[in-house]
């Protein structure tokens, strides 16, 4: 049984949760930190959420200011920050948005399919592709 959206785990950085498509959506907060830790806690949401099953991302940046840091790219691109993710798409709205999302992109080469979108609707599209 899927968990549903209000079996969300609360993270410092962002709200985490499987909807009952079977898509993990990571909600990042506004305006908090995100360095090593807390891209282990997304981690660690994600890995409990997904019960074993390789799942779709949904990364929802439009809050974020600042992105993550380095060692929170290297780690979501990292063997260990990659299980379970057959895909990843992320949502930005704004021009500094969008080029945080481009700069993670073309730095940390994700090793899995990974695309930026302007809304959550072209994002869920492309992402049922890989689901």
């Amino acid at each position: 049984m899927l968990p549903t959206q209000s079996q969300r785990i609360e993270l410092d950085v962002a709200s985490v949760w499987r909807d009952q498509t079977g898509v993990i959506h990571v909600r990042f907060n506004p305006g908090v930190p995100h360095g090593l830790a807390a891209a282990q806690q997304v981690v660690e949401a994600h890995v409990r959420l997904a019960d074993g099953q390789t799942c779709v991302v949904l990364a929802d940046i439009r809050n974020v200011s600042k992105g993550a840091d380095r060692s929170a790219r290297k780690y979501y691109v990292s063997e260990e920050g990659a299980y379970l993710k057959s895909a990843m798409a992320m949502v930005a709205d704004s021009p500094i948005q969008r080029m945080i999302g481009n700069l993670f992109l073309q730095i940390s080469r994700p090793p899995y399919p990974t695309r930026l979108f302007g809304n959550p609707q072209d994002a869920l599209a492309w992402l049922n592709r890989f689901a």
